[in-house]
């Protein structure tokens, strides 16, 4: 009987140990932040953006960042127009290469090529094929203007989401 629970403990130690180093080995870094898309291209198959990190405020933090980056405008008009503010202390660029199966989701862009057409459809799902197509066609809308939450993982982009603005 001791043989046995000494031979139990032993698998479960192991068993403990085993999988505490594979999870630390199969650790993955993620990280969201909010850019623009300066630029994107395409080489040997691979897509790469290169991104203006910025600060993204909402609600009451946005009415704070705008209370103490603009008073005077503050004290006009109460609160951060249309309740978000931007910040963007640095022109330092990140160039990242985005994942062939990347999820890409857009809110507003031109689809038909009419401007009447160009309307908000929250969180369309878009192919990366179709996104590099978007932010090339600055015809009627330029989707260059508007920020994008990336999502990262281990150094590669795997999620976009645009932002709309008012």
């Amino acid at each position: 009987m001791a043989v046995f629970s000494f031979v139990v403990v032993s698998v479960f130690s192991t068993s403990g140990t085993a999988t505490a180093a594979g999870a630390a080995q199969n650790a993955v870094k993620t990280q969201t932040r909010t850019v623009y898309i300066k630029q994107m291209k395409t080489s040997d198959g691979h897509v790469r953006i290169t991104v203006d990190p910025i600060g993204w405020y909402v609600g009451k933090e946005a009415d704070r960042k705008f209370k103490e980056r603009e008073p005077e405008a503050f004290k006009e008009i109460g609160g951060a127009p249309d309740g978000y503010y931007i910040t963007n202390d640095s022109k330092r660029t990140v160039s990242y290469q985005v994942a062939s199966d990347a999820k890409v989701m857009m809110q507003i862009y031109d689809r038909t090529g009419k401007m009447e057409d160009i309307d908000l459809k929250w969180n369309e799902k878009v192919s990366l094929n179709k996104f590099k197509s978007i932010y090339r066609n600055t015809k009627l809308m330029d989707v260059r203007e508007f920020p994008y939450h990336i999502t990262i993982k281990n150094g590669q982009v795997v999620k976009i989401v645009q932002q709309f603005i008012p």
